[in-house]
């Protein structure tokens, strides 16, 4: 099992972007990738759904200071046609 690693920033258009960047089968990879992404992105989605929801805020506010972030949550059983890196460590992203 291989679990896929996404890039996720921000499209011209102000939509998120997400790409595939790499996989990884190195469970401590995941969870510090995920623990930042919860910390960061994911906090900011929780805290101002409402307001992203009514248009109020933008999810430009949150990208003025943060160019990328990465997610590791959707597991693959194959990774050979995806063309993507291995990633055993998070100095890699």
């Amino acid at each position: 099992m291989y679990t896929i690693i996404q890039k996720i920033e921000l499209e011209d258009t102000s939509d998120l972007k997400y790409t595939d960047y790499g996989h990884t089968t190195v469970e401590q990879v995941v969870l510090d990738i995920n623990k930042d992404y919860d910390s960061t992105l994911g906090a900011f989605l929780g805290l101002h759904r409402t307001e992203l929801e009514n248009g109020s805020i933008l999810i430009d506010v949150f990208f003025k200071d943060t160019s990328v972030v990465y997610e590791a949550r959707y597991v693959v059983d194959t990774v050979e046609e995806l063309g993507l890196v291995e990633i055993t460590n998070t100095n890699q992203l």
